[in-house]
Order: C-alpha cells, then sequence, then structure tokens
C-alpha cells in the first residue's frame, strides 16, 4: 500500500514539473511569431467571441443606453473642421461617467458616408459626466453615419449610431460593387485578403490578410501595433444596418499575416475596412465582399 501511494506521489510531482517548464517557456518569449502557434493569440477572438455582442444579447440597461450627437458650432459644412460633442446616457436620460478602456481608447468613433466611399476612424476626447468632443472634417458633403464603440464599466461593448447631414457639394453617384480582386498596393506593399472558404452568413470564417513587398515579393514583418494589436477591421453592408467591428486573432504578429474571425449575422454587400500601422503611418485597406 505504501509503495502504491509512493508512486502516485512521484507522478504528481513529475507532472507539477512538466507544468511548470511549460510555464517558464511562455514567460520567456518576448516576440510574436506571424501565426497561429502565437502565444499572443487572443483565446476569446479563436473562439470568435471577442465582438460585440448585438442587440439582441444586450441586458435591460444595455439597451437603454444610447447617444446624444451635437454640434456646438453650428451646422456642419464640408471641407471645414466641425466640433462634435457626443453625450453617452442611460434609461433615465442620466449620463454615464465611468468607461473602460477597450483598444486603448474610452470610444472609438466610424464615421462613414452613405456611399461607403468616406471612412475615418477617431477618438473622442472624454471631458467627463458622459460627454466626449472632437474636431473632425467632413471631405463632401451628403449624409454620414457615426459608428460610437465604447464599454460602461459593469457593462459589455456597445455599439450605438448617429447621423449627420453635412452641407455641401455631395459626390458623383457610386454603386458598390463586390471587388474583382481581393489585392491592394498600398505604401509599396501587396496587401492580399483571403476569406478562406465560400463567405456565408452566420458562419465562422477567417480573414487573413498577407502583406508582401510589392516589388520583390518578400514578406513583410515589420507592422507595427494599432491601438494594441496588429490591425483592426470594420465590415458595413450596404445597408448601414450591420456594423462589424473585428479584432485580430494574432494580435501581436508583425506580419507577414494578420488573421482576424467574425460571422456576418446576414448576407449582403458588405465594404470591409482593414486598419494597419507600418512606419509609424496608419494606413486602410478597403474591399468589397459578397456574404
Amino acid at each position: 500500500m505504501l509503495g502504491k501511494y509512493k508512486w502516485t506521489f512521484m507522478i504528481t510531482l513529475f507532472m507539477l514539473a512538466l507544468m511548470t517548464a511549460f510555464l517558464l517557456q511562455g514567460v520567456n518569449r518576448s516576440n510574436a511569431s506571424g501565426d497561429l502557434s502565437d502565444p499572443f493569440l487572443d483565446p476569446y477572438a479563436l473562439s470568435l467571441a471577442h465582438r460585440h455582442a448585438g442587440p439582441g444579447l444586450e441586458s435591460a440597461a444595455e439597451k437603454n443606453v444610447q447617444i446624444q450627437l451635437a454640434w456646438p458650432q453650428g451646422e456642419v459644412i464640408a471641407g471645414a473642421q466641425a466640433l462634435l460633442s457626443l453625450t453617452v446616457r442611460g434609461g433615465k436620460g442620466e449620463p454615464i461617467e465611468d468607461f473602460e478602456v477597450t483598444n486603448e481608447k474610452l470610444l472609438h468613433l466610424i464615421a462613414v458616408s452613405e456611399d461607403l466611399q468616406q471612412f475615418q476612424h477617431v477618438h473622442p476626447v472624454y471631458k467627463g459626466k458622459g460627454i466626449f468632443e472632437l474636431p473632425i472634417v467632413f471631405p463632401e458633403g451628403g449624409a454620414y453615419k457615426l459608428y460610437a464603440d465604447f464599454l460602461p464599466k459593469g457593462m459589455n461593448e456597445l455599439t450605438r449610431m448617429g447621423e449627420v447631414s453635412v452641407r455641401g457639394e455631395p459626390p458623383a453617384p457610386a454603386i458598390l460593387k463586390p471587388s474583382e480582386t481581393l489585392v491592394a498596393q498600398v505604401n509599396g506593399m501587396r496587401v492580399e485578403l483571403s476569406l478562406g472558404e465560400e463567405p456565408l452568413p452566420q458562419t465562422e470564417l477567417s480573414m487573413t490578410y498577407t502583406f508582401t513587398d510589392a516589388k520583390t515579393g518578400e514578406p513583410i514583418d515589420d507592422l507595427e501595433l494599432y491601438l494594441g494589436a496588429v490591425g483592426h477591421v470594420v465590415a458595413i453592408d450596404q445597408s448601414m444596418r450591420q456594423f462589424i467591428h473585428i479584432h485580430p486573432l494574432n494580435w501581436a504578429s508583425k506580419g507577414p499575416q494578420a488573421v482576424f474571425g467574425v460571422s456576418f449575422r446576414e448576407s449582403g454587400l458588405y465594404k470591409v475596412w482593414g486598419q494597419f500601422q507600418r512606419n509609424g503611418e496608419t494606413f486602410v485597406v478597403p474591399f468589397a465582399v459578397q456574404i
């Protein structure tokens, strides 16, 4: 009997030693690789849970949270700087004052023109009492949608939408069509997007951006973190009702690949903007894809 317990004790010690060695290996790794063996993989993103829950899964308190937009300097004019004041309010109209940081900011604002040709990802400054302010310039006249991403303390991350009509010459009508090829040339780089398989709604998809030198074809491996990650992707459908802010799986990668997990809620034509950074410069890679 004593020998039996002795062997059990020795096996337990051996297993603990193996686990300790494994954990120490992870601690000593400081650089992320560019593939899915990356130790900096976001486990929430890998399960495709690291995204906004959507209105259907919000609690009653979360559903009552709304945003109020105001333009203290008057009418918004194309090409001129306008001051945006955005207030986050609860169900009784009271300002929500406490927010958690998400991707290095308290609030992310995506401004998109009605034809999905103009895109801005900006960050209003918190002034207290639920109020965020930002000077912003809209390059063309017409209607714009404003999508605010924020995380009130004690709640899930929320997305709320507002609208603004910008006075000025509207752009020539543009018809959104699926991109003929998911390859773009940006800042001397060749950027290719792969969806992995046939993109269907409510199906778990991987979106992989591959970066190579446009002249030599050599892999790009010096991407920089943008808002705490290798990149961010925003997808908005043609009707502008579906908004998805997608985070990377291999968040600390420097390239040549940035991999994202996503599930599109509905079928339709989507404009997809990938946002990345290199040499201190942020750049945007847009595509249009049919789901």
